[in-house]
């Protein structure tokens, strides 16, 4: 297997697993009843952990090509756990800007 594979393998597994931890940290937060709850906390603690992935993340790549993508996978992933883990309706302009990302993201990502 050739290096430049297990490179992007790695730095795909690090994007998902920051944009995963950040989500999960992001909901966890969200539906804490306060701060001091565990859930409060350790949504604190995994949101928090995304931040060495993202040190991890930017040497190899340049910011105009990592940031982008890891933003619009944030939107993303914090609009997928909001559907699906507070019920929120996603209206068909979000859904629209979402393919937008989507479409943005895929043309950063074809250009490296």
């Amino acid at each position: 297997m050739s290096t430049n594979w297990i490179d992007a393998a790695r730095t795909i597994a690090l994007f998902v697993t920051y944009i995963g931890t950040s989500c999960i940290g992001l909901y966890l937060i969200k539906s804490s009843p306060t701060w001091k709850s565990a859930g409060c906390l350790a949504g604190l603690f995994l949101y928090g952990g995304g931040a060495p992935l993202w040190l991890e993340i930017l040497p190899p790549l340049p910011p105009s090509f990592a940031f982008p993508i890891a933003a619009g996978g944030l939107v993303m992933g914090t609009m997928f756990t909001g559907m699906v883990f507070l019920k929120e309706v996603i209206t068909i302009w979000q859904s629209i800007g979402a393919a937008m990302i989507v479409i943005g993201i895929l043309l950063i990502a074809g250009t490296r």
